[in-house]
């Protein structure tokens, strides 16, 4: 098995879904599958890898530990 598999199996999505869903009633957004979309999709398109890259960074740097 490549290591992108066993990562792949590693994250947990239903997490990642359960905190969408939980934010979006929070903040008084209907929890429904079309705007947990929305929501992922745009956190995909601008934060997910800027923020992948910065954690990355930092583990070059010794300043984060996996």
């Amino acid at each position: 098995m490549s290591v992108k598999h066993e990562l792949a199996g590693w994250i947990e999505t239903d997490v990642i879904a359960e905190h969408i869903l939980e934010e979006l009633e929070e903040q008084g957004a209907q929890p429904t599958l079309e705007n947990g979309k929305t929501i992922w999709l745009d956190v995909l398109e601008n934060e997910l890898c800027q923020a992948i890259r910065s954690r990355v960074k930092r583990l070059t740097k010794g300043e984060f530990r996996p």
